[in-house]
């Protein structure tokens, strides 16, 4: 008698319990339709860094690095907007003239080691609020990413959020960088194809969504509310730069050392990637109904430089020249020269497509006031370069 009695009662809870993971399932999936979501970065991250103003000089420390819950880079401002980026415009939005900006590109848009509110997109915020206009400035970013990446990004992961009405990608730099550290290995035949944008898909995203998963169980609601939950208690592991900024310190004594090369390989199949690319992302924004602004890129390379200036410089090495001593480099001057090519060759895809081009590299100084490196702007670096973009969208918009 009581052997039944326990068996019915084990029955009951076993019962209960499928029936509460069943219930929970269903309600799981009326909050979570089958969809993927692409983030560039990690939903909901905080970050605290603290940059040492001894090695990157003209920044502030503590800074602040915050992803939103939609994997945009954002501030605390703009956070208490609560904008529901995945919603279509509305009616009040329309009205309002509210405008909606994504930023892409490399390290150089990312702004890594300043404040949130420091950088030159939330830069362009501020400066169209201070004028009463409505404007939402977002960020994705990310250190390392070419016109390759930065299509891909425009691709798959923009079209998610429903009220971005432009974007801005400030590009060439990278491009430039990673061909000339590929050295013999760059790929002068590189095309996009659909095993090729898979592979970048599943190389430069964190993917999130109920239905993803090759098993049953993967591809259940209560799997994606915990995988959900846990990578927004992860903690982001930074390539590698690290809190201070001390990476610096190698990088640079790594150049110093290091054999330098004053002529620039053949670079005439990267610049045909990189119209390439840069047509494919007008093409793709175009598709998307964006307006696409493209910003060029600065640097402190001179012909000439003072000792204190090419103290601080650590890029234009080939080969793995970030993680290994011995490598050899280009120089300030041959690095100045291939970027003004890049930027020549921007200016001439935009100029063929009508699609408005600002050049920060004319109006900015190229010294230490705006630099902290090669290439990456120090607070007042970044107010100025978000300024200079404010002013020619405004232009524009006007």
């Amino acid at each position: 008698m009581n052997y039944k009695s326990v068996l019915q009662k084990a029955v009951l809870v076993l019962a209960s319990i499928l029936l509460s993971v069943l219930l929970a399932e269903i309600l799981l999936r009326l909050m979570y339709p089958v969809q993927t979501h692409y983030f560039v970065w990690q939903p909901n991250l905080k970050h605290t860094f603290t940059p040492d103003s001894s090695v990157l000089s003209g920044l502030q420390s503590p800074s602040s690095f915050t992803i939103n819950s939609y994997g945009i880079r954002t501030d605390e401002e703009q956070l208490r907007l609560e904008t529901l980026l995945y919603d279509k415009p509305s009616a009040r939005d329309k009205a309002g003239g509210t405008k909606y900006f994504l930023c892409l590109g490399g390290s150089t848009t990312e702004c890594l080691y300043l404040n949130d509110d420091k950088t030159w997109p939330m830069q362009i915020r501020r400066y169209a609020w201070d004028r009463n206009l409505p404007w939402f400035v977002g960020n994705i970013g990310k250190s390392g990413c070419t016109t390759r990446e930065n299509y891909i990004q425009l691709k798959y992961c923009v079209p998610q959020y429903k009220k971005f009405g432009g974007v801005i990608l400030m590009v060439g730099l990278n491009d430039l960088v990673k061909r000339l550290s590929q050295y013999t290995l760059y790929d002068d035949d590189f095309r996009f194809n659909p095993a090729m944008e898979d592979s970048f898909v599943n190389n430069i995203f964190l993917k999130q969504g109920r239905g993803i998963g090759t098993s049953w169980l993967r591809r259940t609601a209560l799997f994606y509310a915990a995988q959900k939950s846990s990578h927004n208690r992860q903690s982001v592991k930074w390539e590698m730069q690290d809190d201070h900024g001390a990476i610096y310190k190698t990088w640079r004594q790594n150049r110093r050392t290091a054999d330098i090369v004053d002529t620039l390989p053949d670079l005439n199949s990267a610049f045909s990637e990189f119209e390439r690319n840069l047509n494919l992302i007008i093409d793709e924004a175009q598709k998307q109904k964006l307006q696409v602004i493209f910003v060029n890129q600065s640097a402190l390379w001179r012909d000439s430089m003072p000792e204190n200036e090419t103290g601080v410089l650590w890029m234009g090495g080939i080969g793995n020249f970030q993680q290994e001593p011995g490598h050899t480099y280009y120089s300030a001057r041959a690095l100045r020269k291939g970027l003004d090519l890049y930027n020549q060759k921007l200016a001439e895809v935009c100029t063929k497509r009508k699609v408005l081009l600002v050049d920060i590299d004319k109006k900015l100084p190229h010294d230490l006031s705006v630099f902290y490196d090669d290439c990456h702007f120090n607070i007042n670096g970044a107010k100025k370069a978000g300024q200079i973009v404010f002013d020619a969208i405004k232009q524009v918009a006007d």
